[in-house]
């Protein structure tokens, strides 16, 4: 087997000597880079299967890296963070934002060693398709209305031989509801095969760099006779892949390649994609949708959730047990997720490793939750979430959101903007300041 190329992105010389040698010794290849432009222009040419990132750089922070790596499906392997002086609030960004695990300075090499295991064998990156083992995590949580309908069409589908289309927001579930209904259907014997972005948007572009490709998932869907295939987020694929692969399943369609080795082909997707490509799975492959729920329309699950994750994490990974206080709960239900079930499920994993094995309090978790909240009310929040703040937020809440529409509308003049919302010019100067808005971005 080929060994694993782990990239080590930190500014300080001995740091990065240090993991090199230990990582190298462990059997992985393994690449420096001493700033975020270095990182940059290693990864544009070189596929890696594991990142190590520092958070205080000199050039760029790890964190801001990390978002745009992720934004930009720039990086498709996993992320372990790494600082000398790290608070919650950055590990908690960090993995809200992605990023595998965080690790403190100074390093140990038990920890090191551990926790770049369980990236590589969490995320495999040398396969267009792997087999999934079915987790832990399989019926949805709940007792909503919400989750109730879902667990019921699941059933439904599970009992037809049809493709399958899931749709929902990042972090809402698709991957374990798509492990759910193969493990439902007739064909929970034969393997989920998972078709991961992540090679698709390693071609270079060239003809035959597709065609063997192509000829792969061809063979793998040969080779999996009366078994699934999950296509695991089709968004994040680059869109001329994009065109390339629906054009390829357009074609194994007509000539009846699923139907003929009896797979079925589960798509993943988010409500960003074009209706131009949605309309084509629902109508020329017939697939059934199954739209999951952002985690902000059942919150009367939360508790439910809470639990489940604690008691997960507390048999999976050995972490203390540590009971949910009703204020904590309460401060969980007000939260409004943009992150769904993936942004809890890691909240709950950094009370569970800060804490002692005293009870969840509120302050604790207000400490995790307010700088994310911050940071929503900076984009865009909805009426519900400014009526759960204090007057004074919910009302810089709306001043900057609505300043911030008007400058859009005025194309960044702030005379202009003075004009229509009626403030003299210096106070105005004055307020956008106050409230961070530049008005040449």
């Amino acid at each position: 087997m080929t060994a694993e190329r782990i990239l080590v992105v930190d500014d300080e010389p001995d740091i990065c000597s240090l993991v090199s040698e230990i990582l190298s010794d462990e059997g992985y290849k393994v690449s420096a880079a001493g700033n975020a432009k270095s990182a940059c222009e290693q990864i544009a040419k070189t596929q890696y299967d594991l990142v190590l990132l520092d958070i205080w750089m000199p050039d760029q922070d790890g964190i801001t890296l990390l978002k745009e790596w992720k934004e930009g499906h720039t990086v498709g392997c996993p992320v372990i963070m790494m600082s000398g002086h790290g608070t919650v609030e950055t590990a908690v960004e960090a993995t809200r934002l992605g990023a595998f695990g965080f690790i403190e300075k100074p390093l140990t090499m038990a920890k090191l060693i551990s926790t770049t295991r369980k990236a590589l064998e969490a995320h495999p990156q040398k396969e267009v398709l792997r087999e999934d083992k079915a987790g832990n995590w399989l019926i949805p949580v709940g007792s909503s209305q919400v989750v109730e309908e879902l667990i019921a069409s699941s059933k439904r589908c599970a009992r037809q031989n049809t493709p399958i289309l899931l749709q929902g927001e990042e972090g809402s579930g698709r991957g374990n509801l798509a492990h759910y209904i193969h493990q439902l259907s007739e064909r929970s014997k034969q393997p989920l095969l998972t078709v991961s972005h992540k090679r698709f948007n390693e071609l270079d572009g060239s003809d035959i760099a597709w065609a063997a490709l192509k000829s792969e998932l061809i063979e793998s869907i040969r080779k999996n006779q009366t078994g699934a295939i999950y296509l695991q987020n089709f968004n994040a694929i680059n869109e001329p892949i994009q065109q390339r692969l629906v054009d390829l399943l357009q074609q194994l369609q007509d000539a009846n390649v699923f139907q003929r080795f009896d797979v079925r082909l589960t798509v993943g997707i988010t409500s960003q994609v074009s209706k131009k490509v949605l309309n084509l799975f629902q109508v020329s492959f017939g697939m059934l949708r199954i739209q999951l729920p952002p985690l902000r329309e059942h919150k009367e699950d939360i508790p439910d959730l809470i639990n489940y994750f604690i008691d997960y994490f507390c048999s999976n990974e050995n972490y203390p047990y540590r009971k949910c206080s009703i204020a904590a709960q309460n401060a969980f239900l007000h939260h409004q997720w943009p992150g769904n079930l993936t942004e809890l499920k890691g909240v709950l994993q950094q009370l569970l490793i800060i804490g002692g094995e005293q009870e969840i309090e509120l302050q604790e978790v207000q400490q995790l939750l307010q700088p994310q909240q911050a940071a929503d009310l900076n984009t865009s929040i909805g009426l519900d979430a400014l009526f759960s703040l204090p007057l004074r937020e919910a009302r810089e809440a709306f001043e900057k959101q609505y300043l911030v529409r008007q400058l859009e509308k005025v194309e960044g003049s702030v005379t202009r903007l003075a004009e229509v919302v009626g403030m003299e010019r210096t106070n105005l100067y004055r307020k956008l300041r106050a409230l961070g808005i530049n008005s040449k971005q």
